[in-house]
């Protein structure tokens, strides 16, 4: 270059500067407009998705049944009045199971009272016949069984109040079972004169648990 001269180069800086804006301003619109075309196929992937599935029937439950019934007919087992010392008799009862769970039945003693129950002798008894004609008002022709107690109507109360401390081997498994449970009282002969007019009750029940 000759001496005394000076050279000037233009550069990309020195254009006008609303050109320079508008390229930055397009650039960065390509970059949005790119990414928000990522974003579509991304999400129409995301919907687009193969599923699979598998589901069990709907489940249930339901509660089994303890049923017991007897053929007592809503009368008592015994109305006995006008005893003597030795008077006895018998009675049978049919109790049937009608629930579909495998069972346990004990009888015993709900409720007790009378100066009289010290001197009533009872014997209870378990097996077939009797009652099982179809109801224990007809007598206990035919019974055959085993003897769950044998003692006073007071001390079958006090010893067997509860299920707990029932008498009885009666176990269902289904319903349509029975047994035949007979009852046999005696006026102790041994009685005393002042027992004249005096009286006894009790009530029996059976339950079963399962």
């Amino acid at each position: 270059m000759p001496p005394g001269r000076v050279r000037f180069n233009l550069t990309a800086e020195s254009a006008d500067p609303r050109q320079v804006r508008r390229r930055r301003v397009a650039a960065g619109s390509a970059v949005l407009v790119g990414l928000l075309l990522s974003g579509v196929l991304i999400m129409s992937r995301t919907q687009a998705a193969f599923t699979g599935t598998t589901a069990n029937p709907a489940s249930s439950w339901q509660a089994g049944t303890v049923v017991l019934g007897d053929d007592d007919s809503g009368a008592a087992l015994f109305s006995a009045t006008g005893l003597l010392p030795g008077d006895t008799a018998s009675k049978c009862i049919k109790v049937s199971y009608t629930g579909n769970l495998t069972s346990t039945v004990k009888l015993y003693v709900t409720s007790s009272s009378g100066s009289l129950a010290p001197y009533v002798d009872l014997v209870v008894e378990q097996g077939t016949g009797g009652g099982n004609t179809g109801t224990y008002a007809g007598g206990c022709g035919g019974f055959s069984g085993t003897t769950l107690y044998s003692g006073t109507v007071a001390g079958f109360a006090t010893a067997s109040s509860t299920f707990a401390t029932g008498v009885g081997t009666f176990a269902p498994s289904s319903s349509g079972s029975f047994e035949v449970y007979k009852f046999t009282y005696t006026l102790d002969a041994a009685t005393p004169s002042a027992q004249q007019a005096q009286s006894a009750t009790a009530t029996f029940q059976w339950e079963a648990q399962a």
